[in-house]
């Protein structure tokens, strides 16, 4: 193929050659590699011998093309300089540069541009460049040009992108488990307003204070026989509670005679304390109506019931 341009540029290089150099024109390449889409810039320089008359250089009229396949991107200006020829003479030198492109691959010719000086056709050299399918020495797509690729992770690389953000939720989440789980698990300080105790009274004295509120009373004076019977059955009955740690209260008066002979109670207190319950028995369940000397009696024979069984006071002294 490099054999075929060379060929073909020597052919195109024998055209229009200008007489004794009074005129001519010369093209230039900065690279004559590149890339499809690269840009390089491709230089006309004509020069003009003074001594061999006036006139100026008539150029291509190129505008976005350029024959031989070639984009033109834009235009960079002309410059002219006085310059001195190898005879001696001077010289005006008129250089215009050209930003082009190719978008085929393989060699290409750029066609000899031709300049018209008066009644003169002067031709240039041809050139002859190489387009690649990448930058020179290196691989890889069209300059400017390369596809958007979507980047495919490995597995593993997957594992190392993602595994940092998986451990810190984790950790977050065992972080929050173990707070809502002391929160519901804390130890919680209940104030306990504690009122003072108030020391009970002992238990024969609430029983004689009831019992002499009873007699004075005297409701039995007004008709209400079974109330007074029923109030002395109940005080005994509490003080019995209270001082023999025995549920007096829910008990019958039978339930009671039989559980008598576990206390440590004389006889006299028994037959005291078991003639009274039936006696209020009998008013309460058997509607017998006591005299009046009975409703008295059965008060003197709880009195006597409670001080025969009161708890003696510990002496204090040595």
């Amino acid at each position: 193929m490099s054999c075929i341009c060379s060929c073909v540029l020597a052919a195109w290089s024998g055209l229009g050659t200008p007489e004794a150099h009074a005129q001519q024109v010369r093209m230039t390449l900065d690279t004559t590699d590149i890339a499809i889409g690269e840009p390089t810039v491709l230089r006309v320089q004509a020069d003009r011998d003074v001594t061999a008359g006036s006139g100026s250089f008539e150029w291509p009229a190129w505008q976005d093309t350029i024959p031989g396949g070639l984009e033109i991107l834009q235009v960079l200006g002309a410059d002219t300089t006085a310059i001195e020829g190898e005879d001696g003479n001077p010289i005006i030198r008129v250089e215009r540069a050209y930003e082009i492109t190719a978008w085929d691959s393989g060699y290409l010719a750029i066609p000899p541009a031709f300049l018209v000086c008066g009644a003169d056709t002067i031709a240039s050299n041809p050139l002859l460049f190489n387009v690649l399918l990448a930058p020179p020495g290196e691989p890889g797509q069209i300059a400017g040009h390369a596809d958007i690729r979507r980047v495919q992770w490995s597995w593993q690389e997957r594992l190392q992108r993602w595994l940092p953000w998986f451990l810190a939720l984790a950790a977050a989440l065992g972080l929050a488990f173990l707070i809502v789980r002391w929160w519901r698990n804390r130890p919680v300080e209940e104030i306990v307003k504690s009122t003072p105790a108030v020391p009970l009274e002992p238990a024969h004295i609430v029983a004689l204070r009831e019992l002499d509120l009873i007699a004075k009373e005297a409701v039995w004076k007004h008709g209400q026989v079974k109330a007074h019977h029923a109030a002395v059955s109940e005080v005994i009955r509490t003080y019995f509670e209270r001082r023999y740690n025995y549920p007096a209260m829910e008990r019958s008066t039978d339930e009671l005679r039989s559980g008598l002979v576990h206390f440590p109670i004389r006889a006299h207190e028994k037959e005291l304390i078991l003639e009274l319950l039936s006696l209020t028995d009998l008013v309460k369940f058997a509607k017998w109506s006591p005299q009046a000397a009975d409703h008295q009696r059965i008060i003197e024979q709880g009195i006597r019931f409670v001080e025969a069984t009161t708890i003696a006071p510990e002496n204090s002294e040595g």
